[in-house]
């Protein structure tokens, strides 16, 4: 062992950044990226945004791109004023940007844990480093690296302890620069969290460290009449003097400091759908069920879980945290330390801890969900206990094999057989709880996102084995053959071996522990970078693009996505060819669905590609309250989103109006609901209901043919068809199979133009499914596409151009007045209500009816994100209709004069003209972020000027000390 010791000199948290290289070697030294869940469909398209907004010196104040118009800045789970982000955007690509991000964040969170661990609790250097790499390289931390606003507001939760210790403990100073400086410190602490972007971690932090408070004060009435009782008390009054202010002030500053993010959240708050606060039950969503408390605390080796639920560490960390605790009465600081893991704990429970359901009707409480993030308080405790509890191993070792002992194992003399033992019960029962659980299992479901799945039998096995090495290195007790036991097996007693092992060992654990993490399983760039077809087709169409030179005045039309990614990418065997070598299973998988995403041009991405998105994905404040209510005339009845999503609700197509009316040229589908029959394909995403009028082929491809196929359920009437040569045939369908239909066109293959299919006579249900023009000459078909779209795309998806959408701007002669926007929404569902020629508008006015005017033109002559530019021309009074979202901050100018701005239709924006020539400028200058930029620069004023002075403070005290030392050095 003496050969290693030249280890134990090297500083202890040198340590740390080599084992965080070692733990994400992936995203450290290979190319290699995150290309799932949030990281790939939220995070990397607003960051990409973001990085093109900053390259361009804009600051991005709405989003063009999504849920038909949206405020970008105000979301601030982008984190646009998060220092930390601007120099890897400006430096990096988006996906590399988000990987050293992870990194950098970590190293934050490791530095932060060390030093609280030093501050709160006396910890050594290399006990403050197993309490930083237990927290920052521990389950819990590494299962939100791909909330990367999560991670980065976490990571700077540790210092607040660090900076609260270093306050309340000063016995010497100046109290008012003692506090100054802790308002510096908390100020700047959460301004870094609130402008990271994820407030819930921030709410966390302070609840935290009003927890932590609380408990100090317990732990003085506890032990008031113990050995240092005194001391206990002395350090209460230093707190509670000091750290209430220091609190206020920097939560005061902070505040001023980050308004200019904070006003503009608020005021999207007010319109978002989450305004008011969530019910009880949403507010209790994602709750750990206590079935899962065996997976979520311990490694389950090989094994996954849902990452809001993850906060393992190995068993030796936890049973030195138990150690810890058992000396609460002992060693300053323990107890607020078990009361975080507690508090933990218990909230993280949410719905099955009845104490949630009265805080979830606090405010604060009932503004997120997920109270399985009260875990990450729960991981803080218990490495600041494990880093105390080998500390005191490593005591009482010194103690029996050192001569020179530090003056702390001098002062303490550890007991520790009884807590161990008390603790292998305890970590014995908490492997137990695998198996009632797993009974439970079969009546109490543990919910969609993590059904239950017991602990393997390797994990089984690990855990018992870690239990043997912990007797033998901290008691002592060994398992031996002994042939003369009935069990050919006993217990031998020897001198316990050194602690150190117990590093090594906590790192080797923790290490394979999170091989499942998804940090670990990382996929090729190419899932990023690459474009596909689908992608390609419509970025070739989207006007402003960098790939088409055109001059971008004209925004792309809008698009509409219904695949549920269930369908097969038709490159797969080349792709399982080229990476059978280079990725795992697991990273394959992870590439595939990245593809497939990318095929339907999913939830967020077409922030990345310029593209512009009917609907969006977005778990916080956003969508608007506007657009989950308008939406609902998409969506089936009952059927409601409130991520943003509406692929996943829809069965089928829209109806046709609402597409037209929203600026949905394009609409993407899958062929998983297509049909063979008879070797002949049929595209049945079109169905037409027969019953009350003719279903019609809005686009006939040239295509000679000499047989149309119907697919219908009920009979169809009468084919009307125009051929190429004028000739018209109107033909009743023969059936020739179940549900299949057959007309003969001519005796020779022949040109068709346009198809109308009849509602058949006295037949009340009918709903013709395909249609399908067929050669039976040369054996081919081209299936056609029913209603007014056209085919613009076949691949592994289909792209349908919607052939009646309606621009994005256009002149309405007509338009009614309604108070509340149900009414509105109920008003543009009545028969006398007709896209293109008549609008309703929210508020009391002059009803108006008007003559659809021919000539009348309105054509955007500029279109930017923050600034719309129309040119209109017509001969009488016409409301302008620009397809783009309603919000608070838009304003409108007609010719330069003020106008009012108008919510049209339920969501848009509308403004009133009269007759002649006009220009329209549509501007976003919201007065929230005026104001808050104005009160962020006073605030960082007063944060300079407060951090001078005390600079200049502390120059005095130091010179005043050397003063009475030179001095008294005189006198003597």
């Amino acid at each position: 062992m003496k050969r290693f010791n030249w280890l134990k000199q090297l500083p202890p948290l040198l340590w740390f950044p080599l084992l965080l290289s070692l733990f994400f070697n992936k995203i450290a030294f290979s190319n290699l990226i995150l290309a799932r869940g949030d990281t790939f469909l939220y995070f990397y398209p607003y960051w990409s945004a973001a990085a093109d907004a900053l390259r361009n010196g804009r600051i991005p104040l709405w989003n063009p791109n999504l849920f038909m118009g949206a405020p970008f800045l105000a979301n601030s789970q982008v984190g646009f004023f998060y220092p930390l982000n601007w120099p890897l955007w400006l430096l990096l690509p988006t996906p590399y940007a988000v990987s050293a991000s992870i990194l950098l964040h970590l190293l934050i969170a490791g530095v932060g844990a060390y030093l609280a661990g030093r501050r709160a609790l006396g910890l050594g250097r290399w006990a403050g480093t197993v309490t930083a790499v237990l927290f920052a390289l521990g389950g819990y931390l590494t299962a939100q690296v791909e909330h990367i606003n999560q991670l980065q507001g976490l990571a700077w939760m540790p210092w607040f302890l660090w900076v609260a210790a270093t306050v309340f403990r000063s016995k010497t100073g100046n109290r008012w620069v003692l506090v100054g400086r802790g308002a510096v410190g908390f100020a700047l602490l959460f301004s870094l969290q609130l402008l990271a972007g994820h407030t819930q971690t921030s709410f966390i932090t302070g609840v935290m460290l009003l927890i932590w408070g609380g408990a100090h004060g317990l732990e003085v009435w506890l032990l008031r009449h113990a050995a240092h009782g005194l001391g206990l008390s002395f350090q209460w009054r230093r707190f509670r003097r000091r750290l209430p202010l220091v609190l206020l002030m920097g939560g005061g500053l902070a505040l001023l400091i980050t308004a200019v993010q904070l006003l503009p959240t608020f005021e999207l708050s007010q319109y978002s759908s989450r305004q008011g606060g969530l019910t009880p039950n949403e507010a209790l969503s994602f709750s750990l069920h206590p079935l899962l408390l065996n997976r979520a605390l311990l490694p389950a080796y090989g094994q996954s879980l849902f990452s809001e639920y993850v906060a393992i560490l190995p068993l030796t960390a936890l049973l030195l945290a138990w150690l810890a605790a058992w000396q609460w009465r002992n060693w300053r600081g323990v107890l607020p330390a078990i009361v975080l893991v507690l508090f933990g704990l218990l909230l993280a429970l949410g719905i099955f801890n009845p104490l949630n359901w009265l805080l979830v009707r606090l405010p604060g409480f009932n503004l997120f969900r997920v109270p399985a993030r009260w875990l990450a308080v729960y991981a803080l405790g218990v490495a600041l206990l494990a880093g105390l509890g080998w500390q005191m191993v490593l005591d009482r070792w010194l103690l029996r094999h050192r001569d020179w002992l530090p003056m702390r194992v001098k002062e303490n003399l550890w007991h520790l057989e009884r807590p161990f033992r008390w603790g292998i019960g305890l970590l014995i029962g908490l492997i137990g709880w695998n198996v009632i659980a797993n009974l439970a299992a079969f009546f109490i479901k543990t919910g969609p996102e993590a059904p239950f799945e017991p602990a393997g039998i390797i994990s089984l096995l690990f855990w018992l084995l870690e239990l043997a090495l912990l007797f033998a290195i901290i008691l002592g007790q060994r398992l031996v053959f002994d042939g003369e036991s009935r069990f050919k097996i006993g217990l031998r007693f020897a001198p316990p071996a050194s602690p150190w092992l117990l590093l090594p060992l906590m790192a080797i654990l923790l290490f394979w522990g999170t091989r499942s993490h998804p940090y670990n399983n990382l996929t090729t760039p190419e899932a990023y970078f690459d474009l596909r077809p689908p992608l390609a087709r419509l970025i070739a169409a989207n006007p402003c693009s960098e790939l088409v030179e055109l001059d971008c005045t004209t925004p792309p039309d809008r698009f509409l996505s219904l695949s549920d990614i269930f369908f097969d990418v038709g490159d797969q065997a080349e792709i399982d060819t080229i990476y059978a070598d280079q990725l795992s299973s697991a990273a394959q998988y992870d590439y595939t669905i990245a593809i497939k995403q990318k095929e339907i041009i999913g939830p967020n991405l077409p922030m990345i590609f310029g593209l512009a998105a009917v609907d969006g994905f977005d778990g916080g404040i956003l969508p608007l309250a506007n657009y989950i209510q308008f939406t609902q005339l998409l969506l089936p009845p009952e059927a409601v989103t409130t991520d943003g999503r509406l692929r996943e609700q829809l069965a089928a197509i829209p109806p046709a109006q609402w597409l037209d009316l929203i600026n949905s040229r394009y609409i993407i589908t899958d062929k998983v609901g297509d049909s063979w029959r008879g070797g002949v394909f049929f595209d049945r995403q079109h169905p037409q209901s027969l019953t009350t009028a003719a279903a019609d082929v809005g686009f006939v491809p040239d295509f000679a043919a000499d047989q149309l196929l119907l697919l219908a359920d009920g009979e169809p009437g009468f084919v009307e068809i125009l051929l190429a040569d004028g000739r018209q045939i109107s033909v009743q369908p023969v059936e020739i199979e179940e549900g299949l239909f057959r007309i003969i066109i001519d005796e020779k293959p022949a040109i068709v133009q346009e198809i109308s299919v009849q509602p058949k006579v006295g037949l009340e249900t009918a709903v013709l499914q395909a249609i399908t023009l067929f050669n039976t000459v040369d054996d081919t078909f081209q299936p056609l596409t029913l209603g007014q779209y056209r085919l613009v795309y076949s691949g592994d998806v289909k792209i349908y151009e919607n052939l009646d959408v309606m621009p994005r701007a256009f002149l309405l002669p007509s338009w009614t007045w309604q108070p509340e926007l149900p009414s509105v929404l109920a008003a543009m569902q009545q028969p006398d209500y007709v896209v293109g020629e008549t609008a309703v508008l929210l508020g009391n006015g002059q009803n108006q009816s008007g003559v659809l005017d021919a000539s009348a033109t309105a054509i955007i002559s500029e279109y930017a994100p923050e600034r719309v530019v129309v040119q209109t021309v017509s001969s009488q009074a016409q409301l302008l209709l620009l397809s783009d979202a309603y919000y608070a901050g838009w304003q409108v100018t007609v010719d330069g004069t003020s106008a009012e701005l108008l919510q049209a239709d339920g969501l848009f924006r509308g403004v009133l003209l009269p007759a002649g020539e006009h220009e329209v400028v549509f501007t976003f200058a919201p007065q929230s972020y005026r104001l808050g930029l104005l009160i962020t620069a006073v605030g960082l004023g007063l944060f300079l000027f407060l951090l001078v002075a005390l600079l200049i403070l502390h120059r005095l005290d130091v010179g005043r000390v050397e003063n009475n030392m030179h001095w008294e050095r005189t006198s003597a």
